[in-house]
């Protein structure tokens, strides 16, 4: 059974298109390489002269994650309208809520501003544990300004704050 409608269809090729521009390789961390199909495919059986420190590593920002997230959170939400019975966003916003409650210095910033742009409804208990982690957040970087992943859990729950903010009942 064919799903696809013509409009869905339009949304896939845009955001193909979109992500192919060199401009957006920025926003997937790959800036400083002609095609992202170079770092795609490479491979150090392929390539010896790569290794994992051969090229300088770019941070991913968080204000890029929340474009991406956004960028892909319409594509699912173009497929999931030809799909009546699709669970995408459902369990993809589960798991999103499920690192961002759980302390992990890596995941956990990202997984709150995920949470926060694919969210289509929120608990006020959800948004206590949020504050709670902005607190924490804030306590650490008191003790010591330089700890850099504290600055990052700030950010992220500021992004994750703001875009849930208008789920709230006023």
């Amino acid at each position: 059974k064919n799903f696809s409608t013509e409009e869905t269809k339009q949304v896939l090729r845009l955001s193909l298109t979109e992500f192919s521009l060199p401009k957006f390789y920025l926003l997937f961390g790959i800036s400083k390489v002609k095609s992202a199909a170079v770092i795609a495919f490479r491979s150090s059986y392929r390539d010896r002269s790569f290794s994992p420190g051969s090229y300088e590593r770019e941070t991913f920002a968080l204000t890029s994650l929340e474009t991406v997230t956004e960028a892909l959170l319409e594509i699912m939400e173009a497929c999931m309208r030809d799909i009546p019975t699709c669970k995408w966003l459902d369990q993809w916003t589960e798991l999103a809520q499920k690192f961002a409650f759980q302390y992990n210095p890596s995941l956990q910033p990202r997984a709150l501003v995920v949470f926060g742009c694919i969210s289509k409804r929120v608990s006020h208990g959800q948004i206590k544990q949020i504050i709670r982690i902005l607190s924490k957040g804030l306590e650490s970087c008191l003790k010591g300004p330089d700890n850099y992943n504290s600055q990052v859990l700030i950010e992220a729950t500021v992004i994750a704050l703001t875009k849930l903010q208008p789920l709230l009942n006023k």
